[in-house]
């Protein structure tokens, strides 16, 4: 379904929902709880969630999450409850803080959907700690639940509004509730005076690297091969970054909307901690997705470029296909995942051998993973045992990941750590912060990783980050300036 004028915004659906006999017995039965927050689901007509988000400038805090193949977007803005944590119990402590809230939101949903209801929204640091300058903003683990999110799931629309109820009456509530329906529909305005020129200037400046960078690469690489020769561990992750000045800062919404547009089989994620920062990318790389007891993972490691003609193309995935070394490096992480879910599921399942992920620059080995999981397993409990896959940590992983940082000499932030959503039922959806930037103001440092084995060659390796740098360079070098 195509994305109408926001003038019909307020379907038949809504309105009756608002008029129902249940919304009449939910705000009666809420003038007796004690429950400190609000949160009322409703469906609405088709609108781009993103294109919500652009509409609704006035806020700091910002998310946003899109499969564009897998038909799934959600924008939100504003935060009403903040859940962090930091240290070796931070999964722990998120799950717990989200027990503790369960009890204290009244939440009404005129349509039963997983999505429909209060989402948190946000994510984890690949390490325990976050300790960069830039990085400290976004925590150890922090989840926010917004003021305000727009779903869509394929051609189902939903609007969830959380409000604290403080001491408003239900009278009062009730107008809180069309005031923002009403400030949000009247931002819509004509669509029309939102259209923008198309920028084709470049807004990258300069490239801030050493010319030493390429040398301490591949002496990084020797490093972990000999540490592999020692036997300390079989596969180790090693990650880059690059730095790039602009001329101004880039519009977020408007990055996040090319990535979108180019590599629409990805999760694209956006998290704006402020008017001057976000964490934008691109990621092929499914963590966890959880429904229902049912529970869906990837691996993903292993890695080619694309093809100028088909037959080029074909005959490198065949390459990779038949590439001891990737093949290796991609049983490592299926083994991995394997094991770490046993002890949680009835039965994990996936293919004998790896298939191919084609995306717009590269192409993987790939090997879908799905299991059953025991009841009572909560989701941060199988992220705290996924984080890192071996796809971006190592083999065996404590051996591996404990040595990362002395290698890399680096602080990878949310760079390669969980990202993404959950709710109170216990299913969520998580990415692997892959293919993305740290963006403060009008600098940008790129983040990314390649999997070192026995027989890594630094230069193959080197030129794979070339690669898997290009998508967010791109898309920043054609990112229009909100300045200009």
């Amino acid at each position: 379904m195509g994305y109408s004028s926001f003038d019909h915004i307020i379907p038949t659906e809504f309105i009756e929902a608002l008029d129902s006999p249940a919304f009449t017995e939910f705000l009666r039965q809420i003038r007796n709880s004690s429950s400190k927050l609000l949160s009322v689901t409703l469906p609405i007509a088709p609108i781009d969630p993103l294109a919500a988000l652009e509409l609704n400038p006035d806020y700091d805090e910002k998310f946003y999450w899109d499969h564009p193949d897998n038909e799934i977007s959600i924008s939100a803005a504003g935060k009403v409850v903040e859940l962090k944590a930091t240290g070796s119990n931070r999964f722990e402590e998120i799950s717990q803080q989200t027990f503790e809230l369960k009890g204290k939101i009244d939440a009404y949903t005129a349509i039963q959907h997983d999505m429909a209801g209060p989402l948190f929204l946000g994510g984890y640091s690949f390490d325990n700690y976050n300790i960069g300058k830039v990085w400290k903003k976004f925590g150890a683990a922090r989840f926010i639940l917004p003021e305000w999110m727009v779903v869509r799931s394929g051609n189902l629309h939903l609007l969830t509004l959380t409000i604290d109820k403080k001491s408003f009456t239900v009278d009062e509530i009730y107008q809180e509730i069309i005031s923002h329906i009403t400030s949000f529909i009247s931002l819509s305005g004509n669509l029309q005076n939102h259209i923008e020129p198309e920028t084709i200037s470049s807004n990258i400046l300069c490239t801030l690297q050493s010319p030493d960078d390429r040398n301490r690469w591949f002496q990084k690489v020797e490093h972990a091969k000999t540490m592999i020769r020692d036997k300390i561990f079989e596969k180790i992750v090693l990650a880059r970054t690059v730095t790039l000045q602009m001329q101004h800062q880039p519009h977020f919404t408007q990055l996040t909307h090319q990535l979108r547009q180019k590599y629409p089989e990805c999760f694209n994620f956006m998290v704006q901690k402020d008017s001057d920062t976000a964490f934008i990318g691109a990621t092929p790389e499914r963590l966890a997705s959880f429904s229902d007891g049912k529970f869906m993972t990837e691996g993903l490691a292993g890695s080619t470029s694309r093809g100028h003609s088909a037959v080029e193309d074909a005959a490198l995935a065949q390459n990779l296909l038949d590439s001891s070394k990737d093949r290796d490096e991609h049983e490592f992480v299926v083994r991995a995942i394997n094991d770490n879910l046993k002890k949680f599921s009835y039965r994990v399942e996936h293919p004998k051998q790896p298939g191919i992920k084609k995306l717009k620059n590269v192409q993987h080995l790939f090997t879908p993973i799905s299991a059953s999981i025991k009841k009572g397993v909560q989701i941060h409990e199988l992220i705290n045992e996924m984080h890192p896959t071996p796809a971006v940590g190592g083999y065996p992983r404590k051996e591996a990941v404990s040595h990362i940082h002395e290698i890399e000499q680096m602080d990878r932030g949310w760079y390669a750590a969980p990202i993404g959503w959950f709710n109170l039922n216990g299913s969520g959806e998580f990415a692997v912060a892959i293919r993305s930037a740290l963006i403060n103001k009008n600098r940008a440092t790129l983040y990314a990783g390649c999997g070192i084995v026995a027989d890594s060659d630094p230069e193959k390796e080197w030129n794979e980050t070339l690669l898997k740098f290009k998508p967010m360079m791109d898309s920043l070098n054609r990112n229009q300036s909100r300045n200009e």
